[in-house]
């Protein structure tokens, strides 16, 4: 037992590393692209190429799920994404800048396919998984501050840009694949992992999964229409400066924190339907709200809400299904959920391209259509829960 919690331990350092790095290069790498030359579409693009590329990455890895130890996908992730990004600073090629952000991206998402499995061979209670997205929420929210009051500051002749916060990224990945080297992990006494052609069979024999999965396809669309391309939206169409969107960033996730954390204490009774509602459904009524008044302050107030309830009650829609499947069927359905998630990425970054280059108000429509579709799916997954719960 102790040796579980030893080991937790680490793996919370290691994903705080993670995040810390994944925050500031997520935010920053739009703003990076462009100063090295992209258009908008042409970000857009990158970045919708790279999440789908990633969801075939998943699911070439689901055909593995059975042989592969979960701790070497994770250390094979932080190693090449720190090549990347090495290469990302010194190399001004177009190709090669497009290969590296398709592998640090493809990186990325492969470490959080991995990261959950590793962390459920140590716990799978649900304070675990609470203390997980705690965690990773206030490292994100470091790295954003860190860099956000940084950006543009002078040392002299030297001014703090968008390749320094690549550089201090690299530096936390360098980190947390320290971190995770020294990880002793727990994987060899759980018991043997199912074939692949069982443990797929055990995740959709139960329509609760299929439709889950299914859904997670539908809420990353949204996500990805609202927030992939959300630096270049704060500078180009509301009209901040980088610096002030870094800090409107930094502000909105800190309230997000404050939010999750008081749901956290309040919201043990609350059901998947009721948490999907105050999480997306009401997000989905405010983002109807801005494209029906087109005034730029409800625009600014519409995007710190998607920022705060984008933070709370994931337990509730997210560790709800996760913490009922099987230890040894956990990394292939985290491979399936991450393919959907992915995939549903992309196309919402897509999407968001096209329709920021029709008009900015068209934006906030097709998210809240999106909105409306993921909280009537989580309504069913709800009732679908609680039949199980009771049988």
């Amino acid at each position: 037992m102790k040796k579980r919690i030893k080991n937790e331990n680490v793996l919370m350092i290691v994903l705080a590393f993670m995040a810390f790095s994944t925050s500031i290069w997520s935010n920053y790498r739009q703003l990076w692209l462009k100063e090295v030359g992209y258009s908008i579409s042409g970000i857009s693009k990158i970045l919708s190429v790279a999440l789908i590329c990633s969801s075939i990455i998943a699911f070439i890895l689901s055909f593995f799920s059975a042989k592969i130890k979960v701790k070497n996908i994770v250390i094979l992730s932080l190693v090449l994404r720190t090549i990347s990004m090495i290469v990302l600073l010194f190399s001004r090629q177009n190709y090669i800048i497009k290969l590296s952000m398709l592998i640090c991206i493809m990186c990325e998402v492969i470490f959080s396919i991995s990261f959950y499995p590793l962390l459920s061979f140590e716990s799978r209670k649900n304070s675990v998984y609470r203390r997980k997205m705690l965690i990773e929420y206030f490292s994100k929210d470091i790295g954003i501050i860190l860099c956000g009051l940084l950006l543009g500051y002078s040392f002299g002749k030297f001014v703090f840009g968008y390749n320094e916060c690549l550089l201090i990224s690299l530096l936390a990945t360098i980190c947390s694949l320290i971190f995770v080297l020294s990880y002793k992990s727990s994987e060899d006494k759980i018991k043997k992992r199912n074939s692949f052609k069982k443990s797929l069979n055990m995740i959709f024999s139960s329509k609760m999964n299929t439709i889950f999965l299914s859904n997670q396809l539908i809420c990353y669309i949204s996500y990805g229409l609202v927030f992939d391309l959300m630096m270049l939206i704060l500078t180009n169409y509301i009209g901040f400066s980088a610096s002030f969107s870094s800090i409107f960033i930094i502000i909105c996730n800190m309230f997000g924190t404050i939010f999750s954390l008081i749901f956290s204490k309040i919201s043990k009774s609350y059901s998947v339907s009721l948490s999907a509602f105050i999480k997306y459904g009401s997000r989905a009524i405010f983002y109807l709200v801005a494209f029906f008044t087109r005034q730029p302050i409800i625009y600014i107030a519409v995007i710190i809400y998607a920022f705060i309830t984008s933070r709370v009650l994931e337990d509730k829609v997210t560790g709800s299904f996760l913490t009922m499947i099987e230890e040894e069927n956990q990394f292939l359905f985290g491979n399936i959920r991450y393919l959907a998630m992915t995939l549903g990425e992309g196309i919402g970054a897509y999407i968001a391209g096209i329709l920021l280059t029709s008009s900015f108000n068209s934006l906030f429509f097709g998210a809240s259509i999106v909105s409306i579709i993921q909280t009537i799916v989580f309504f069913y997954l709800s009732k679908l829960r609680e039949e199980k719960l009771n049988h």
